[in-house]
């Protein structure tokens, strides 16, 4: 039984907090804290209960001084962080200083960058093993279930793996028929930013949308991609010595890439600020601020996403090539939580890893990554928080083509 500090109540929150109130055997008090006081008191409100007691806190990470204290004063055994990735190092802090265990859904994202920076995590490794505390990063859906995806292909189906390829869906349809049901900002510096892949032993940079991919999805149909950037390239890069080639390919609607195409062109999509009457402002900043949010869009999505792993290697000497994916579905993710598909997913995976916390299995001192331990115990938990994914033998090819056209899916 756990005392957990939750840090951060924004839309990740809408999906975790249920969770945890459904896993109150597990964890028998919670404090939600942010910097909307307000909204922790309504999920208090609405889960507090005599199985799990709910207690909230204002805090602004940014101030140590004041979330030191009020931390010193709850004691939480674990400290769930929901905040920006960009304030992860702030909450490691935390953690050593109170005495609790650490665990996130994203890998840590300095301020002003398209990159991860999983080193400046693992910096922290040896103070948490002379502290006997636990810290595990990366443990959303992606990177995190992709990783666990990878070490059951790896460890479980495959004599050895030679490449990857992570196939993201962002299927379904919603109110904005210009917007994706993934975060408006991750779109945009997906397909804005340079694609990164590991090839033969290195990172190697391609141009933005250079490289277009077509795939058979079970249950949503063949869809063109496009290979971007993504965290989970260096988490995996890492994990899977044997692979020549890790890609991330990620889905666009038409008429999302019609307007990206525009933004680009008049200058709209640049991380580069500009001075408007002594304000620095970066342009794609101000997008953010004023294009419709991910919230707003979640009450109108339809149909499911899916998210995939193809793995290709061999098994006992013959080639083999696999496919472990979910498949998700929009509305039953809002009727049941209020949240997104994505959200759902991410959730999912970063409670389980609370759990496997405070079971003992996950206990272990030192900062970690999902792919550090044994999976099945991890996706045993996911399919305990209504998680589910399938493998599929024999999966189709990826066509890979060199080169965007104009055959974006609707």
């Amino acid at each position: 039984m756990q005392r957990v500090l939750v840090i951060g109540c924004g839309k990740l929150a809408r999906a975790v907090i249920p969770m945890l109130s459904q896993n109150y055997v597990y964890f028998r008090e919670v404090c939600l804290s942010g910097r909307s006081k307000e909204k922790c008191d309504t999920y208090k409100k609405k889960y507090s209960s005599d199985k799990q007691k709910i207690v909230t806190a204002y805090v602004d990470i940014r101030n140590m001084e004041k979330t030191l204290l009020m931390a010193k004063i709850y004691r939480p055994d674990l400290v769930i962080n929901l905040a920006p990735s960009t304030l992860n190092l702030q909450v490691m802090d935390l953690c050593l200083q109170i005495g609790a265990n650490y665990i996130d859904a994203s890998l840590y994202m300095p301020k002003g960058s398209t990159t991860c920076d999983i080193d400046a995590e693992y910096a922290y490794d040896q103070k948490f093993r002379e502290k006997e505390l636990t810290a595990i990063i990366g443990c959303g859906f992606n990177p995190g279930v992709i990783d666990a995806f990878a070490q059951y292909a790896y460890v479980k189906q495959m004599d050895d793996v030679r490449t990857v390829d992570i196939l993201d869906m962002n299927a379904g349809t919603n109110a904005h028929p210009y917007l994706m049901n993934t975060p408006m900002m991750t779109s945009l510096r997906q397909i804005s930013s340079e694609a990164r892949m590991w090839s033969n032993g290195q990172i190697v940079k391609l141009p933005p949308m250079s490289t277009q991919a077509k795939y058979s999805f079970p249950e949503i149909g063949k869809r063109n991609l496009y290979m971007v950037d993504h965290e989970v390239i260096d988490a995996l890069s890492g994990e899977i010595p044997d692979a020549t080639s890790i890609r991330y390919f990620s889905a666009f609607k038409r008429p999302f890439l019609s307007m990206v195409r525009i933004l680009r062109e008049v200058g709209m999509t640049s991380s580069t600020p500009v001075d408007i009457d002594g304000q620095q402002i970066a342009p794609l900043d101000f997008l953010s601020e004023v294009m419709p949010q991910q919230e707003d869009l979640v009450a109108t999505a339809k149909g499911k996403t899916g998210v995939g792993m193809l793995i290709h290697g061999s098994k006992e000497g013959a080639e083999k090539q696999c496919l472990i994916y979910t498949l998700v579905d929009h509305q039953e993710c809002f009727a049941k939580y209020g949240a997104s598909a994505t959200d759902f997913m991410a959730a999912a995976a970063l409670v389980s890893g609370a759990i496997l916390i405070s079971l003992g299995p996950w206990k272990k001192a030192g900062v970690h990554m999902v792919a550090e331990f044994d999976p099945l115990p991890f996706l045993k938990e996911l399919k305990n928080q209504g998680f589910t994914y399938k493998f599929l033998d024999d999966a189709p090819e990826l066509d890979v083509i060199s080169g965007s056209t104009d055959e974006e899916e609707e």
